[in-house]
């Protein structure tokens, strides 16, 4: 099995379950880490300003990933579930069944 056999795998392994407290944690932790250092290199190659403005548009994404990871592990990932792997074929869509040919 390659590396990029072990990355599929821990990929669809992780996606297709709930996150824990714990992994929650350690995103956040880990993305307060990455903003600080991001933005203390920023300040130091190209300034103040420039510094806040990477650690704003970091700390909206990281905010956004860490909400969406929180949503999933409440509700679980049971919507990516069907029989042979689809998606509904038609998306929430009601057919008309009153046209006739």
């Amino acid at each position: 099995m390659g590396i990029i056999d072990r990355f599929e795998d821990e990929y669809v392994d992780v996606s297709s379950s709930r996150a824990t407290l714990r992994e929650l944690l350690e995103l956040a932790v880990g993305a307060v880490i990455f903003v600080v250092v991001a933005a203390g290199l920023t300040n130091y190659l190209l300034g103040r300003t420039e510094a806040y403005a990477v650690a704003a548009i970091l700390t909206v994404i990281f905010a956004v990933t860490l909400l969406s990871q929180a949503y999933w592990a409440v509700t679980g990932r049971s919507d990516y579930d069907d029989e042979d792997g689809n998606e509904d074929e038609n998306d929430g869509e009601q057919k008309d069944e009153s046209d006739e040919p």
